[in-house]
């Protein structure tokens, strides 16, 4: 009797022990998430910030606009008050000619401070991509770029037709490598990530599933450098690992619900300094800061909405 009493209070105790192990390997994992969601809204908001308070007024826009809109403080109203004159402003410098890229960039703008596409300064920025992107002389960034600004909201059929006139030449436009060219047919990582994000909310149309497929391949498979966490690839425009190419493969990743990585956005995450800003290239100010802020920024707030299960960012 005496032993089956001993061997019932070890079975106790044994299960006792694996069950506070349990309970410390839920809170150590939940202790860890909480601190990488911590890192990269961290991040974004550091990055909006210097958008918001160093990007020199004259510099400002609709990129800059649509990073701070999306971040999770959103857009003060005095914010919207400078980004409504600078983008007007911006606008106007234009002198009345516009390409597919003007009107989609515009209007990205134009959505981010809650002004109205189809009758902005004017102009009717909807109907300018209808007319422009789906032409056979707009290169590959004004079809993607199409199909995400008239992707934005819903309007109207016609527009919705244009959409899936874009997501078509976009999916005819990937290469045999899974990517997409900037220029001529080798893959570039940056509009690879572009493609991602404007086929990801139109996964219902003809050969999209498989497109996103041979892309997240393409990303994650050939240009994924697990040894840095970069996305880099010899063919591309851009050779050299930098921000912009390591944003737009998280962006894309993210809005068609693949999860880039830890390492990759703590990769991302190493490009900023302290005062928000992001380099370009790793521990170096020359090239476009602006942009990599921009884009860094933006991207992040993807991979947030990707975790928060949000969907798209470009979704207004």
């Amino acid at each position: 009797m005496m032993m089956k009493g001993k061997q019932l209070v070890a079975k106790v105790l044994g299960i006792t022990a694996l069950a506070l192990g349990g309970v410390f390997a839920i809170s150590t994992a939940t202790q860890t998430s909480a601190k990488a969601a911590t890192s990269y809204t961290t991040a974004i908001n550091k990055g909006a910030s210097y958008i918001k308070t160093k990007t020199p007024k004259d510099q400002l826009d609709a990129w800059d606009a649509f990073a701070v809109k999306r971040s999770p403080k959103g857009m003060s109203s005095a914010a919207k008050k400078v980004f409504t004159k600078e983008l007007a402003l911006q606008f106007k410098h234009l002198g009345g000619h516009y390409a597919a890229v003007d009107y989609e960039r515009t209007l990205m703008g134009a959505v981010s401070i809650g002004a109205n596409p189809t009758k902005y300064r004017g102009v009717n920025l909807v109907s300018g991509i209808i007319k422009t992107a789906p032409k056979s002389n707009a290169g590959i960034n004004a079809k993607i770029w199409g199909a995400i600004a008239l992707s934005t909201k819903n309007y109207g059929s016609t527009a919705n037709k244009t959409v899936k006139t874009l997501i078509s030449q976009i999916v005819k436009a990937q290469n045999s490598q899974g990517g997409w060219a900037l220029n001529g047919s080798a893959s570039d990582v940056d509009i690879t990530g572009m493609a991602l994000i404007a086929l990801s909310e139109h996964t219902s149309y003809t050969g999209v599933k498989t497109a996103i497929k041979k892309a997240e391949s393409a990303l994650t498979s050939k240009a994924y450098k697990k040894s840095t966490g970069d996305f880099v690839l010899s063919t591309a425009f851009t050779k050299k690992a930098n921000a912009d190419s390591n944003a737009m493969a998280i962006a894309g990743l993210s809005a068609a619900g693949v999860n880039p990585g830890t390492k990759a956005v703590n990769r991302l995450i190493k490009f900023q300094k302290s005062t928000g800003q992001f380099r370009w290239l790793l521990n170096s100010n020359t090239g476009a800061l602006h942009m990599a802020t921009q884009q860094s920024t933006y991207a992040l707030e993807q991979y947030r909405a990707y975790k928060l299960h949000k969907g798209s960012i470009f979704k207004f």
